[in-house]
């Protein structure tokens, strides 16, 4: 999957120090804490936000597509507390104090497990084969429809994610850079 970043800070290289310490962390798709729709420049707007829409690329070509129990599934769907954002930046102030800022921002490579309801794995291997044509966007506002077992009800497609969502590292599409300036 790709997410974007959203990052407050005085510089380049200060935005690169407030970025490293997320990578090889997991982050809590049902934590609101890490998304925002704040405008630019709002005072809302934390140092520290990830977009509300992800978009699911591929599969991972090296892991394997099975059968799982439902007891697997439901270890798969619990939010991990290492992953809310008060454990991975603990020490984090959620908003920038004082004077104008930048915003910079980056897109991310990210990995979650994806939980198939299918009858057959055929059928799990022919959508995994198909994902990089669906287009799929994984919007933070329909958490439901992707983060909970509910929303195998509540969508067409037979798939969820789950909540945990590793960063594995910057994208070369678009590494971390200016965005926005109230300079």
């Amino acid at each position: 999957m790709a997410a974007t970043v959203y990052i407050q800070a005085n510089s380049l290289n200060e935005a690169q120090g407030k970025l490293e310490p997320l990578f090889a962390k997991r982050i809590d798709a049902r934590d609101g804490c890490w998304f925002s729709d704040a405008t630019f420049g709002s005072p809302a707007l934390p140092v520290i936000s990830f977009a509300t829409a992800m978009a699911v690329q591929s599969s991972v070509p090296e892991e394997v597509c099975r059968a799982i129990d439902d007891k697997v599934v439901e270890q798969l769907m619990c939010s991990s507390p290492d992953a809310k954002r008060s454990a991975v930046l603990p020490s984090s102030r959620d908003r920038l104090g004082g004077g104008p800022a930048s915003l910079y921002w980056a897109d991310l490579l990210v990995r979650t497990t994806g939980i198939l309801r299918v009858d057959r794995l055929s059928d799990a291997l022919l959508l995994l084969a198909d994902l990089p044509n669906i287009h799929l966007g994984v919007h933070w506002e329909v958490a439901d429809k992707w983060f909970e077992l509910e929303g195998f009800e509540k969508t067409d497609l037979p798939l969820v994610l789950s909540p945990n969502i590793e960063i594995l590292a910057e994208s070369e599409e678009l590494p971390l850079q200016l965005h926005w300036s109230e300079a």
